[in-house]
């Protein structure tokens, strides 16, 4: 049989053409970063993504106070405004991710043959597919997130609410700035009691009518619930996540889902014990949009490397996750099934 390598000329348009068409769509729909992991999808479902045009920082000013313009008043009564303080705002740093794919002018000239080298440039999309979805998935749960590190779940749904900053501000002595935790024991989340806990836990920490519809926990209790449900045939998955590989349980209006505790090279995950309830309404994935980057972020001109014969493509990604209203998740810090 022939030879079934594909042959393009060596000019760089057409290199480039062939890696952009090849390498940004490592994901389902041609979503990649936020379809390469469970949180990140759950909150694209619920429209909890956000692409912005330029920005210094993504921020939100703190609703400490109530409109005191709503209110029963005379028909002749004057309105009074009582103002929200500009100063108290909630301040999240664009972080930056950044890959690249080396592109060896030796390998140019072998193109004008029979070079592999779309093969080569498959091998490329499999090693970026599988770095930068642990890479971003081990970021979302850091419990103490580095300087280069986006924000995590842990640090946005604190433990120990009252203690430490969010976005800059202290969460000590002030309660709009403290997630809910619970901390007794939930013996077995696989069974009507623990069901019945999860949506008491809704519901008290609750924000009006919005509660939180994203709850995760590690790959144990979710088992158990999931078992649990099965054999009571109450089991119904979410069709937009299973449509990307994702094992999710609908309860309602909420997702559950999990995050393995299984991970190797040292990657954090979530802590084994804990659920966290996420309220989308108030989560937000930011992403800062560049333009010159493509539609997924990879760079469109391949860009010398050095003095060397490198030439390189690269991905860049600008965003945070980001909350508005703190209060309105919860994490429950003792959960287990039997």
């Amino acid at each position: 049989m022939a030879a079934t390598n594909i042959s393009y000329a060596s000019g760089d348009t057409n290199l480039t053409s062939l890696i952009l068409h090849i390498l940004p769509d490592f994901g389902a729909h041609g979503d990649g970063i936020v379809n390469s992991n469970l949180l990140t999808a759950m909150l694209k479902s619920k429209g909890a993504v956000d692409n912005v045009e330029g920005g210094l920082e993504f921020w939100y000013g703190i609703l400490k106070n109530e409109n005191t313009n709503a209110k029963w008043q005379g028909k002749n009564d004057d309105m009074t405004a009582n103002s929200q303080d500009p100063n108290d705002r909630l301040r999240f740093e664009v972080k930056v991710f950044t890959d690249s794919v080396v592109l060896n002018q030796l390998d140019k000239a072998k193109n004008r043959g029979r070079a592999a080298i779309k093969n080569y440039l498959m091998t490329l999309r499999e090693q970026a597919t599988t770095t930068i979805s642990n890479q971003f998935n081990s970021a979302w749960w850091k419990g103490t997130p580095a300087g280069d590190d986006p924000e995590s779940i842990p640090s946005i749904i604190s433990a120990t609410p009252t203690v430490g900053t969010i976005g800059g501000l202290n969460r000590a002595g002030n309660a709009y700035l403290q997630n809910g935790a619970y901390t007794t024991a939930i013996t077995d989340i696989g069974s009507e009691a623990g069901i019945a806990k999860l949506i008491e836990l809704k519901i008290k920490y609750s924000v009006g009518a919005s509660q939180a519809d994203c709850v995760i926990m590690n790959e144990t209790n979710y088992a158990g619930l999931a078992g649990y449900l099965t054999t009571q045939r109450r089991y119904k998955p979410s069709d937009v996540l299973g449509k990307l590989g994702y094992s999710t349980i609908e309860l309602g209006n909420t997702i559950v889902g999990y995050e393995n505790t299984n991970v190797l090279g040292g990657a954090n995950t979530i802590t084994a014990a804990y659920m966290y309830g996420i309220n989308t309404k108030y989560m937000k994935l930011k992403h800062l949009v560049d333009p010159d980057a493509g539609k997924n972020g990879w760079s469109t001109d391949a860009e010398r490397v050095g003095k060397s014969m490198n030439k390189a493509f690269y991905y860049n990604w600008f965003g945070n996750l980001t909350t508005n209203n703190p209060r309105a998740h919860w994490v429950a810090t003792s959960v287990a099934t039997t």
